[in-house]
């Protein structure tokens, strides 16, 4: 999608040693309405990002994105909304678009190394979902969310190399394109944030490793799935295939617990040696899937961590979604809490119609809770991927063997029960403007 530059800074006067050509003057402050430091930069045009830009632009604000990929990033998995999420949804419009381009999976067969079925399931106990919740591919929600936002300026290709918070703004120079000023910067760039990482310090500070990897990629559907999936398991390793309504090839996820993993983020090679190796005595049908890894054009690999902060904002700097509380696939709710965090950040900036100090402090406080509960959605599923010697993963292998198909049923509505009441765990305010 074409994105046009809506945003001209014009020049008055020269600040703390800048050229004065970046900064608005106050005439042209006051012209925007009643709205203070109405400019705001987003890094990263994800999930997060997108709706984002969206509620900002609702409210009066001029957002601008800026996104390190060259086009809008449509690859990726299918992912959940629940919850209140998709009150969010509705609110923006998006809902009916999702309804029609939902992945439409209709069940799921969990199979030994034999391939004869353990189980089948419908699609909605297999993700954990209840009635009314919506299953779409990544790609396509995120094509939904930029043409609902509409005309909004898309710096793609380029990222964030620097950010100065001065008395009028926030500084910033861009790889490419010409530095300017922004009233707010808004780091949406998920668990590996560029904008996190200038502003706040080092990843490390943040990153909790949960001892699992992910890995995911596009495959010929060799399986003939037809809106179905395919579930398999060994210990400690995971895999899943399946085929959606929108999509001709099929898409297979790894998921492994291991020690930790030295691996470059630019080298595919190297990291798909490592899933290989890791990979490497397991049954089924896992050698021709690995196999099938070498042709694929969108091969995926990365560690499974949450992030934890003290505080989410820095001055005129916020996080939001992954950059700031990620809480990773294991939890099934990343891409709910990056819509609600995001409706919650630009509705607290209309209501102080733009003290950032005031909004980023209400922010923080409305989402916590939320947030938390989310996250600790991981407890489990992650002590039976990686905890070997831990009741639950010894009864959870060995109810697997005596009663596989009660089990996994079971298991299934719990999960489900704790992600449901996870994710209406908010009561969303109504922001609208008057």
């Amino acid at each position: 999608m074409k994105c046009r530059y809506l945003i001209l800074i014009f020049v008055v006067t020269l600040a703390n040693g800048y050229p004065s050509h970046i900064f608005a003057n106050e005439e042209e402050v006051q012209s925007r309405g009643n709205v203070k430091n109405k400019n705001v930069l987003i890094s990263g045009a994800g999930i997060a990002g997108l709706t984002l830009a969206y509620w900002l632009k609702q409210h009066g604000f001029v957002p601008t994105l800026v996104e390190r990929h060259p086009i809008l990033r449509t690859g990726g998995y299918k992912v959940d909304i629940r919850g209140v999420a998709l009150d969010v949804m509705k609110r923006m419009g998006a809902y009916p678009s999702i309804v029609d381009q939902r992945t439409a999976i209709q069940g799921a067969t969990i199979v030994d190394n034999f391939s004869h079925s353990i189980t089948n399931m419908n699609a909605d106990l297999c993700g954990a979902r209840v009635e009314g919740d919506l299953e779409i591919m990544r790609g396509e929600l995120c094509e939904i969310l930029l043409k609902q936002i509409g005309d909004v300026e898309c710096l793609f290709g380029d990222y964030v190399t620097h950010l100065s918070q001065e008395e009028k703004g926030v500084y910033v120079t861009f790889d490419k394109s010409d530095a300017r000023v922004f009233d707010l910067v808004i780091g949406a760039d998920g668990l590996h944030s560029n904008v996190r990482k200038l502003v706040f310090g080092d990843e490390s500070k943040f990153l909790q490793e949960l001892g699992l990897y992910v890995s995911v990629y596009s495959i010929p559907n060799f399986v003939n799935l037809d809106r179905w999936e395919i579930e398999y398991f060994e210990p400690k390793k995971f895999v899943n295939v399946y085929s959606s309504c929108q999509d001709g090839d099929a898409k297979v996820g790894f998921a492994f617990s291991s020690k930790p993993l030295q691996f470059d983020p630019r080298d595919i090679s190297g990291q798909k040696k490592l899933l290989k190796e890791a990979f490497a005595n397991v049954g089924w049908e896992v050698p021709r899937l690995l196999a099938e890894m070498d042709g694929t054009p969108d091969f995926f690999f990365d560690s499974m961590a949450q992030i934890h902060m003290p505080h989410w904002w820095e001055g005129r700097v916020a996080l939001v979604g992954d950059a700031g509380y990620a809480s990773s696939p294991v939890s099934g709710q990343g891409t709910s809490v990056a819509i609600v965090g995001a409706y919650v950040l630009a509705g607290e900036l209309a209501q102080a119609q733009g003290d950032y100090e005031i909004a980023f402090s209400a922010y923080e406080k409305v989402l916590r809770k939320f947030v938390k509960k989310n996250q600790d959605l991981v407890e489990m599923n992650v002590a039976i991927m990686t905890e070997s010697d831990s009741w639950l993963t010894w009864m959870h292998h060995h109810l697997m063997e005596l009663l596989p198909d009660s089990w996994v049923h079971v298991l299934k509505k719990l999960g489900t029960k704790r992600v449901n009441k996870a994710a209406n765990d908010l009561d969303l305010k109504d922001h609208s403007r008057k």
